[in-house]
């Protein structure tokens, strides 16, 4: 399991960094209100995307048995949903642009339709590569796709195409993971059009699906609603920001969550022990990884904005120390619905979720009036709640006991607390290069002696998890 970790966790830093200096390079060329455009725009497509998976990536992973005949008919009814999608996003790129009263917001939505049919098509080859826990094909090709596709951004970005840049990016990022994952896992499909036989799949896949829309819909909501209420300018603003609270959900939870799901899927019959090791181990690691980076964010992120960007972009710094907290509560979190699916309680993740979604779109439309200071401070308070009912249900799943779990992160945090500290001596507002560098060397030297006294407790639990994946056999596909 930690190699698997280690491939994807690796693959999401780099496309972190990657999508990171794509949108900085961006705001170089263009302003708030026509990067807003594609702030507005991505939720729209990615809804598309998950409401076309159906669940079925989940439900693959997840499928102990499954023959080439089901593998193909699930990838060639992934086809005609992608088709299907792409064209109601395209129809509906007019009407969206005349409702949210943002111009041009339409020949946005046009071009990322035909990223969104690529998208779609993608999952179900990918999904045949995860249940073989063949993570390493998978992040040599999301890296390779990567790659080709901001090669083609920084061009389009150097000849003067703008936002158009950012389209091409997701074009031809979707195009080719499509295109490389088919070819990849072609043999283990057998391509027909009996869709009788994804049935099975899917009835496992609603659940997964229903909970996927309610997160959707809780989190891409606000840019939505901040869109529609207070302007592109706004929404540009807190999507910069936000991408700053997803880093540690897209560098490591999302993808450990799949590894986790694939892995304890594995484990079905194994001693309650072994379970819990991993689920520990995973939340040990990704706190140790994710709460000092988010911690030095609250700080060390302020000046390099301040310096660095162009001054329309330096309203967004307060957002984003508003917000890093709380990146770092759901990256723990997120682990939540493996743990549920793995030992089957999809629909407690679906009621979960649900709830946890009403209380943060409430929030949202109470706060939405104030500005987007309030909208972010009532996102941080509603958001904590919700992320501690989301672990308290994974640590029940689980047989973990809430003391194990706060002895597990206990290093990371006590790290990060004594490290802001001594930050906040030095000084956590500077004026210049030499005393960011001075706040920030002291920060992470405090942080890696913590750890350095406490390397046992980190080790365990990386052998932990190179133990799991000794421990997950991978069943074969029927034939």
């Amino acid at each position: 399991m930690l190699k698997s970790l280690v491939s994807m966790s690796s693959l999401n830093l780099f496309k972190a960094a990657v999508q990171f200096g794509i949108s900085t390079l961006v705001t170089l060329f263009v302003l708030p209100a026509e990067y807003g455009l594609i702030t507005f725009s991505l939720p729209i497509l990615q809804f598309i995307a998950l409401i076309s998976d159906m669940g079925l990536g989940s439900a693959i992973v997840r499928q102990q048995e499954l023959s080439r005949e089901e593998g193909g008919g699930a990838f060639s009814f992934a086809l005609a949903v992608a088709l299907a999608g792409a064209l109601i996003l395209a129809t509906s790129a007019w009407p969206i642009e005349w409702s949210s009263h943002l111009a041009g917001v339409a020949w946005v939505l046009l071009g990322l339709s035909v990223a969104v049919f690529f998208s779609i098509a993608a999952g179900v080859p990918r999904a045949l590569l995860e249940r073989s826990l063949d993570y390493q094909t998978v992040a040599a090709i999301e890296g390779g796709a990567v790659v080709l596709a901001a090669g083609l951004c920084v061009a389009l970005v150097l000849a003067g195409s703008g936002i158009w840049s950012v389209i091409g990016f997701h074009i031809a990022l979707q195009t080719a993971r499509a295109c490389a994952f088919y070819w990849r896992s072609r043999n283990a499909m057998a391509f027909n059009w009996h869709w009788r036989k994804v049935i099975g799949l899917m009835t496992f896949g609603g659940w997964v699906l229903a909970t996927n829309v309610v997160n959707f819909a809780a989190r891409n909501a606000q840019s939505l609603l901040i869109g529609a209420f207070l302007g592109a300018t706004a929404v540009g603003l807190y999507g910069l920001a936000y991408q700053f609270m997803l880093l540690p959900l897209m560098a490591l939870a999302w993808p450990a969550s799949g590894v986790l799901l694939a892995t304890l899927s594995r484990l079905q019959g194994a001693a309650e022990a072994r379970i819990q090791g991993v689920v520990l181990a995973v939340s040990q690691v990704t706190a140790v990884l994710i709460v000092p980076v988010m911690g030095w964010i609250v700080f060390g992120l302020a000046w390099p904005v301040t310096a660095l960007l162009n001054p329309h972009w330096h309203a967004a710094i307060g957002l984003i120390e508003t917000l890093a907290p709380l990146g770092a509560l759901q990256a723990l979190a997120a682990y939540n619905g493996s743990v549920l699916l793995a030992r089957g309680h999809g629909r407690l993740q679906f009621m979960l979720n649900m709830v946890s979604s009403l209380m943060l779109l409430a929030g949202f439309v109470v706060s939405l009036r104030y500005g987007l200071v309030v909208f972010a401070r009532v996102y941080l308070v509603v958001g904590g709640l919700a992320t501690v009912v989301q672990i308290a249900a994974k640590l029940w799943a689980a047989g973990i006991t809430p003391w194990q779990y706060v002895q597990a992160l206990s290093v990371p945090v006590f790290a990060t607390a004594s490290g802001l500290a001594a930050a906040a001596v030095v000084g956590m507002h500077p004026a210049g290069w030499g005393q960011w560098a001075m706040a920030t060397g002291t920060y992470g030297g405090v942080v890696i002696l913590f750890y350095a006294l406490a390397r046992g407790s980190i080790v365990g639990a990386l052998r932990e998890l190179m133990a799991s994946g000794r421990s997950a056999p991978v069943a074969s596909s029927g034939g």
